[in-house]
């Protein structure tokens, strides 16, 4: 899937981000050993403004949220057959 080019400014990231993290957001956590193959993923489906990648937040673990629960769904379907959740 290829994403359509939507062009957004830093500040418009930002400020959309943190509107949607402060009501709801979807979140998983993720082995740090996959940390390229998930940011890669979230990069190739999802738009910036709709994912947010926290870094260690756990021992060995970081968080991803989305704004969607369809990314969210997706995601987890992909991660599943990358590692056993």
């Amino acid at each position: 899937m290829i994403l359509p080019v939507l062009e957004m400014t830093p500040q418009e990231i930002v400020s959309h981000k943190a509107q949607w993290m402060m009501a709801n957001y979807y979140g998983s956590h993720t082995h740090t050993d996959l940390r390229r193959d998930v940011l890669e993923w979230c990069k190739a489906h999802c738009f910036q403004w709709r994912f947010d990648f926290k870094r260690f937040t756990d021992v060995y673990a970081d968080t991803v949220r989305f704004e969607l629960e369809e990314d969210f769904t997706a995601f987890n379907e992909w991660y599943r057959g990358r590692w056993n959740v």
